[in-house]
């Protein structure tokens, strides 16, 4: 099984936390990072999720080189939406 990422790219998208919920498969986090906001399964590698290449490539953009990947489903929110999520 491979991760999934879904980016927003308008407003009318914005998830809702239910609907981000849904999409990550659990308890959501927001992690920000370069250009925009994550949000990803905070349990990710407590329930051994598969690795997110995209999701880690935007991480490690941010945060350097083998800091922390990111397991399972994740949205990315570019700041040019205007979400609720980057307040």
């Amino acid at each position: 099984m491979r991760a999934a990422i879904k980016q927003i790219l308008d407003k009318k998208d914005d998830p809702t936390l239910k609907q981000a919920q849904k999409f990550v498969e659990g308890w959501v986090e927001l992690i920000r990072v370069n250009g925009g906001v994550l949000l990803i399964n905070e349990e990710g590698k407590l329930k051994n999720l598969p690795l997110n290449d995209w999701a880690t490539a935007k991480f490690e953009e941010t945060y350097g080189m083998n800091t922390d990947c990111i397991l399972g489903n994740a949205i990315y929110i570019p700041y040019t939406v205007k979400s609720d999520w980057h307040a």
